[in-house]
């Protein structure tokens, strides 16, 4: 089988979640990354994307967009959704919470003051962290749905990787966090990912530039020419 194709920035952003779940799926694949605005124009007048929107899966002989429909196929063709329509839908919940408790570790690598958006990590487990915890002490402590792996576990244990990179101690006080944490990187497909020349490196200042290189957009307004990448 040839392998997938995602398409994306120089870097992790809301790729990664897609990139989890092919590792899971033991499903061999390729980054193709943007360098230039070109490269961008090219892609969406390749006809690939559905709503020229980033990122894009090149799968089998599917070309899909919008991460949540990424993540949601992966799940199903990797039987990640629980054992039941009770199940499959509490991993549902729990993915779309994750993704609202994931805002300020996707948002790090753009703010100015580094001790400012550690504070909003410490703030988003301060909200999210003992809803979580009591979930998995409901569920037995294990999975947080079910009795095996699912989806809700891949997705959390990626985000909580990214938590822990930028600030190594924030789940000390999170004891069953940290196990699941613990044991869905160490899961076979998954280490391996990790320690694979697809996995990048931690969202940086160089990650920013990039991004807007590509999209022609504004920096953020504290670096350096904010406006350099803007045309006309």
């Amino acid at each position: 089988m040839k392998p997938a194709k995602l398409h994306y920035f120089k870097g992790r952003g809301r790729a990664e979640t897609t990139r989890w779940m092919l590792a899971i799926n033991n499903i061999d694949f390729i980054n193709i990354s943007l360098e230039d605005h070109n490269d961008f124009d090219n892609l969406k007048a390749s006809g690939k994307l559905p709503f020229n929107q980033l990122p894009l899966l090149e799968l089998d002989d599917l070309r899909l967009s919008q991460s949540s429909a990424m993540i949601s196929f992966l799940a199903r063709r990797g039987d990640l959704y629980g054992t039941t329509d009770a199940e499959a839908v509490r991993c549902d919940m729990l993915v779309g919470a994750v993704g609202d408790f994931n805002v300020s570790a996707m948002q790090f690598a753009f703010k100015a003051d580094k001790d400012e958006a550690s504070r909003d990590l410490d703030a988003s487990l301060m909200k999210f962290g003992k809803h979580f915890e009591f979930i998995l002490t409901q569920n037995e402590g294990e999975f947080l749905v079910g009795q095996k792996l699912s989806v809700a576990d891949i997705i959390m244990g990626e985000s909580l990787t990214s938590f822990i990179e930028f600030s190594p101690t924030c789940l000390n006080n999170y004891p069953q966090l940290k196990q699941l944490q613990e044991e869905v990187v160490s899961e076979h497909n998954i280490n391996a990912y990790l320690n694979s020349g697809n996995r990048w490196r931690l969202p940086d200042d160089q990650y920013v530039i990039d991004i807007a290189r590509v999209l022609c957009r504004p920096l953020p307004s504290h670096m350096y020419e904010p406006n350099r990448f803007l045309e006309g």
